[in-house]
């Protein structure tokens, strides 16, 4: 008799951050992602701290991307004694050397769950796999990644378990927008599936058409450059903040606004936007990555704030500028620096590019109160709130559906992650209406067999 197959859901489970999901298959125990829990601070802080399961009993890590609530604990299983592969494409592997720098560059030394000495060790065990490319982690075990199109090396996962690879998974915790000017549409996985795990934290919204949002965005600067204030935008390193800032280059050089400054306050001296050139191969139109003016790397109204000389000088800037910061959802990082210095004074104005998550201050700032809790600090809100959900890197409600038809099915069974209550009501019904019957929203901590 086959050992028992199973999956244990600790994070990403009725939360759209935190992901880390266990399967237990054909003698192994591989965790798919290991994400931090991101939010709110006080309310995180302690979930992070305590891991779920002893990393050194694992024999695999797998990871969908390089974000913080998808790779994050990385370091932490490290520091806690796992020393075997990490599994992540080469743009999620290159990425997450900055990324997971940046974390604990950002956090102070007493709050930090990991140091540098851990990210290089964790970076030294990732092994670079390409998109399409079969691993064999035991005898009746093998994945590959698939592109997911959503940031640099973002993947879904397809895993066959079972003599002759009888039972298929397919586990896609984020995919991105069709129609990216960045990246390529998510890769589609046709075929029967047996169990599929799916996020959608943004599956209960949709997306504004990126005309209208130009337009917008041209009136938006304009009304800023006039008041003379600053525009912050918190935005995920690779991505989104990408079409942002190409989309302001664009109304530039169409007369359509003034010249501002675009400050990109990054917590490393390393560019993101170099990490992209460095993978010419994931990019929707390769030959982009070597385009000086006009490209997708044009440096045109560029700053950059990458040392603390940088950014005391930033914070002192007088005069209209964009500045751009981490993290996504303004919870930490330079993000929420500006944000408690920005927000209490009118001339300023915040675009909030990514749907807001559940307990984070993007939410708070979306309900337009006159006031709003950032790393323990009560600041009021004088400054415009300007919702911009267009250049989300993410797939909404119609994009996600295109997508599980894409699979094309049937799809025995679902298991539903990675999203607030409305986001995996939404989902589930979804699902529901593309024809799947069972379909299952997982606690945090429970385990099925399959």
């Amino acid at each position: 008799m086959s050992a028992p197959r199973t999956l244990t859901f600790y994070g990403g489970a009725a939360t759209t951050t935190g992901s880390m999901i266990l399967l237990e298959a054909a003698g192994a125990r591989v965790l798919l992602d290991a994400g931090l829990f991101e939010g709110d601070v006080e309310l995180t802080d302690a979930k992070n701290r305590e891991l779920p399961l002893d990393p050194k009993r694992l024999d695999a890590v797998i990871l969908s991307q390089a974000g913080l609530a998808y790779a994050g604990r990385t370091p932490q299983l490290v520091r806690n004694g796992y020393n075997k592969p990490i599994y992540t494409t080469p743009g999620t592997r290159d990425l997450a050397a900055v990324v997971l720098a940046e974390g604990t560059i950002c956090t102070p030394v007493d709050q930090q769950l990991y140091d540098l000495t851990d990210v290089i060790s964790t970076h030294r065990l990732m092994t670079s796999q390409s998109y399409g490319q079969p691993v064999h982690l035991r005898r009746n075990l093998v994945f590959e990644f698939a592109d997911a199109g959503h940031i640099l090396g973002s993947a879904s996962i397809e895993l066959r378990t079972g003599e002759g690879g009888s039972h298929r998974m397919v586990y896609s915790g984020c995919v991105g927008r069709p129609g990216s000017t960045l990246f390529p549409d998510a890769a589609p996985l046709p075929g029967p599936v047996d169990t599929l795990i799916i996020g959608g934290p943004f599956s209960h919204a949709r997306h504004p058409m990126f005309a209208d949002a130009q337009q917008h965005l041209a009136d938006r600067i304009s009304a800023v450059f006039a008041r003379g204030g600053h525009l912050i935008v918190p935005a995920a390193s690779v991505g989104p903040m990408h079409e942002f800032i190409r989309t302001v280059q664009k109304l530039f050089r169409r007369g359509k606004i003034p010249a501002m400054p675009i400050w990109l306050d990054t917590p490393t001296p390393v560019d993101p936007g170099t990490v992209l050139r460095l993978h010419p191969e994931a990019l929707a139109h390769p030959g982009r990555a070597y385009d000086g003016t006009g490209g997708a790397f044009d440096q045109c109204l560029l700053e950059f704030a990458c040392n603390d000389e940088d950014r005391a000088a930033l914070d002192q800037l007088e005069g209209p500028a964009i500045i751009i910061a981490p993290s996504e959802m303004g919870d930490s990082g330079r993000a929420a620096h500006h944000l408690r210095r920005c927000l209490p004074d009118e001339r300023h104005e915040v675009i909030l590019l990514a749907f807001p998550e559940e307990g984070s201050v993007s939410e708070q700032l979306h309900a337009a109160s006159g006031e709003v809790t950032v790393e323990g600090e009560i600041v009021p809100v004088r400054a415009t709130i300007t919702p911009m959900p267009a250049y989300s890197g993410h797939a909404d409600a119609e994009e996600w559906r295109t997508w599980i038809r894409s699979l094309e099915g049937p799809i025995k069974r679902a298991f539903v992650v990675h999203g607030d209550d409305l986001a995996v009501a939404v989902m589930v019904t979804t699902l529901r209406e593309e024809g799947v019957r069972d379909v299952i929203v997982p606690r945090e901590g429970e385990s099925f067999a399959f």
